[in-house]
């Protein structure tokens, strides 16, 4: 029987082909593509190393042989193919002595229609910068959003709005199968993308870790390569064993100064030891790292029981439940009992399975070598770290850092006596240190479901916050309009007509009736949605109590009468991820579209502007903005010593219910103090405050001024539950779009629209109860306030106005908006 391919083979020979050469670059090209003009900005030192010859595409400035410039640029660009925040790194020096004047220079990146798609997905951009009088050398780097798959740009460097010669070529590698792209896409935002920062601690059992990792998560390594050697070879350059996984290895000196630059990663593996002393050695990049952390990522430390770097209650941790590690176990044993058949090359399932790969009699012969060895590590790995171990106070153990999550490995010593300091043994991570720091992550290990957007594609979630009343047709004005126009043409012009014996005119009348109708209506769209700007902001700040410091997400939806001449400036260390509103139309449906980018995004030290191209007239486009907020303030409350009387407070339903006596009789009895002192040590005022203090008692306070006190009362559980629940439903998420019924017939279903929601793609490949689709700080908040409408104990909520700085465009009229604080007390 004739094989025969079907089209969904064909896309998955081009996911391997795209696979194989994911993170590769080919030489650069030179093309000739016309910039627009920039300003400039001052330069900012920051380490460039960060992206070195393995994770970036590099092109050096000028190009010619001979340098009549008297200085050379090297400009690094993150080679990621997926959309994620991209790094550029810029690397001036002289060629002869410091420079003699000011050079206000421009880098500019702009996408060829080869390299991106969909085909209207991409940015362009532009990095201005200065460079002082007496200037030898300097570096810096800055981060740009991304919005589509690829990585082919035309980069160039302009002085007062004109291209410096030399100073023009291209980096990153042609889309040669458009058709596959989504899936590699997908693939690459499926796969696990890890940093591991190096240490001399032990970097000796870097590479047993990673093998006991890629053993136990990264599939049968003979499917993926040829031969065990080669294998071997994958996993210390980083690879998992396979493409579902990514372990990029970075020096301690290297780590980046701007938190942006861990986006692209799941989750960040660092020693201990180096974990407690970067501070002293680095503070800047300690807290580029925190930040990320508290934004959402994951810290993994290796080597250290959590006593070792900090004192903090137990309560505050958590250990791997011991279900989960005894299906990890039991998924173990099962992979190593799969290579011990596999040991005897005479079997049914040996046979079977080495069908399907190419490889030669030598290849063969090493991995009948290597079949026993590897079931034999893997059992060897459970003895060594049993079950019992990873699920004690000393062994694997997470903790909340406000978004994020930092989880310590643990070692064995003090876990069972067994091993003792000194003789511990140096077999690097263990199998269920591994299954346990999985299970710890949960669906955080994903960095496309931490923020919850798509910004490739989008999702139909566009529509949950959207600003009512704009971009929408007036229908009863509209109804009323084309009634007077059918009374006017009907029994008032024809009767009048026909009365005259002239009803040849309704040949004229007629027409300009609807003329003046249709005029009307256009008029009346135009003048009800106005012609300035509308702004609808969702703000959701999370703090620690400890620190004052947290993050801020902010989603943002603008409707502009008249697109705004200055675009949309955003605060300069804020990551700016732009929502498309796509419904159904999926990405193959797109490949045919016009090449064209959806705007300029100018990034310098103060700001992310985003061009006007990003909000057309009369069109809603949405932003979502994380950004980390340093010394925002504590919340904190104390004993009331006044005697004065306390305010009288109602729940919501009290105040709404008509027999006020029943409601009482239903509230819990009160213990502890009646009131507390709630006192504000931040820059803005709270409104409904709630506090649960470290006995779970609720107290709440209508409002607290800005570095103020007010006088908080205590509440029963049951009020502060239908308060959160009211807060929760005052502004929450609903789409006002009304799904499509669907049908599971095969003639109904799209090819061209499949896989238009990539995270709820990614969702269904986590297995977990939540489904969070809108990120971890708009799933926090709705576990708060609307699925437990419970505070964990010594945390607070309150409203608050909007950030001026969440407001991107000047003198925007801000409507139906809502600005929610969370975090601990001190």
């Amino acid at each position: 029987m004739a094989l025969r391919f079907t089209r969904g083979m064909f896309w998955w020979l081009g996911v391997l082909v795209w696979a194989v050469v994911c993170g590769s670059s080919l030489p650069a090209q030179n093309r000739d593509d016309a910039l627009p003009n920039s300003a400039a900005d001052t330069v900012t030192a920051e380490p460039s190393y960060f992206l070195n010859e393995n994770s970036s595409n590099v092109v050096v400035f000028p190009t010619t042989a001979r340098n009549r410039l008297g200085w050379r640029v090297v400009v690094r660009v993150a080679s990621s193919l997926t959309a994620d925040t991209m790094r550029v790194e810029m690397d001036f020096s002289t060629t002869g002595g410091p420079t003699t004047a000011d050079l206000n220079l421009e880098l500019r990146l702009t996408p060829s229609s080869t390299g991106h798609a969909p085909p209207q997905s991409s940015l362009r951009a532009s990095v201005p910068f200065r460079i002082p009088e007496g200037t030898s050398q300097t570096r810096f780097a800055r981060h740009l959003p991304k919005s589509s798959f690829g990585n082919f740009y035309v980069v160039e460097i302009l002085e007062g709005g004109r291209p410096v010669p030399g100073c023009r070529s291209s980096v990153g590698d042609s889309i040669t199968y458009r058709e596959s792209a989504m899936y590699v896409n997908q693939s690459l935002q499926m796969r696990f993308s890890a940093l591991w920062v190096r240490s001399d601690v032990d970097e000796s059992t870097r590479p047993q870790s990673l093998k006991t990792w890629a053993l136990s998560h990264g599939g049968y390594p003979y499917h993926s390569t040829a031969s065990p050697d080669e294998w071997m070879q994958m996993i210390e350059s980083g690879n998992g064993g396979d493409m579902s996984s990514n372990f990029a290895a970075i020096e301690p000196r290297s780590l980046p100064l701007d938190w942006r630059a861990y986006q692209p990663y799941d989750a960040v593996l660092m020693h201990g030891e180096d974990w407690r002393s970067l501070s002293e050695k680095s503070p800047a990049a300690a807290t580029a790292l925190r930040q990320w952390i508290q934004l959402g990522g994951v810290l993994i430390l290796r080597g250290v029981n959590a006593e070792d770097v900090e004192t903090l209650p137990a309560e505050r941790y958590q250990t791997a439940s011991r279900e989960a590690l005894a299906e990890a176990s039991i998924q173990v044993q099962q992979t190593a009992a799969h290579y011990d058949a596999m040991s005897d090359p005479n079997s049914e399932l040996y046979s079977r399975e080495m069908s399907y790969i190419v490889s030669t009699t030598e290849s063969r012969a090493q991995w009948d070598e290597w079949f026993p060895k590897a079931a034999e590590e893997l059992r060897q790995s459970l003895r060594d770290y049993p079950t019992t171990w990873a699920s004690q106070k000393n062994g694997v153990q997470g903790r909340a850092e406000v978004a994020g999550t930092i989880i310590y490995l643990g070692t064995p010593k003090k876990v069972s006596g067994t091993f003792s300091e000194e003789d511990a043994p140096e077999s690097g991570i263990e199998t269920l240190q591994w299954a346990a720091a999985v299970e710890l992550m949960g669906w955080k290990h994903s960095r496309l479901l931490r923020s919850g957007v798509d910004p490739i594609l989008g999702s139909q979630r566009f529509f949950q916050w959207v600003i009512p009343g704009v971009s929408q047709p007036p229908v009863y004005t509209f109804m009323g309009l084309l009634g007077v126009f059918v009374v006017l043409v009907g029994p008032v012009a024809y009767r009048k007509t026909a009365k005259a014996g002239r009803s040849y005119l309704m040949f004229a009348i007629a027409p300009l009736l609807a003329i003046a109708t249709t005029v009307a209506l256009l008029g009346y769209g135009v003048i009800a949605d106005g012609f300035g700007t509308r702004g609808r902001i969702r703000q959701i700040t999370w703090v620690d109590g400890a620190t004052g410091e947290g993050g801020t997400r902010t989603r943002s939806t603008y409707f502009a009468g008249i697109r705004p001449s200055q675009g949309l400036a955003f605060p300069g260390d804020s990551e700016v991820t732009l929502y498309p509103d796509n419904q159904t139309r999926g990405w193959e449906s797109r490949i045919d579209d016009r090449f064209e980018s959806r705007g300029l995004v100018t990034a310098t030290d103060d700001g992310l502007v985003f061009n006007r191209d990003f909000l057309p007239s009369r069109q809603q486009r949405q932003f979502v903005v994380h950004r980390p907020v340093s010394r925002w303030g504590q919340v904190r409350i104390s004993e009331n010593l006044s005697g004065e009387p306390l305010p009288v407070v109602q729940s919501p339903m009290a105040a709404n219910a008509n027999n006020a006596a029943s409601v009482a009789l239903d509230e819990q009895k009160l213990t502890g103090p009646a009131s507390v002192v709630v006192h504000c040590d931040a820059n803005m005022p709270l409104r409904e405050i709630i506090v649960c203090d470290p006995e779970r008692r609720y107290y709440f306070a209508e409002s607290v001024d800005a570095n103020a006190s007010a006088v908080a009362v205590q509440i029963t559980k049951k009020h502060a539950s239908e308060r959160l629940g009211e807060m929760y439903k005052r502004q929450w998420l609903i789409s006002t779009v009304v799904q499509r019924r669907q049908t599971n017939s095969a003639f109904n279903q799209s090819i061209e629209n499949e896989m238009s929601d990539l995270v709820s793609e990614r969702l269904n490949q986590i297995d977990s109860v939540v489904k969070p689709t809108d990120g971890v700080f708009e799933f926090e908040l709705q576990q708060r306030l609307q699925l437990q409408s419970d505070l964990p104990p010594n945390s607070f909520l309150a409203l608050a106005d909007i950030d001026n700085d969440a407001v991107a465009i000047e003198g925007t009229q801000v409507t139906d908006s809502i600005h929610y604080v969370m975090g601990s007390l001190p």
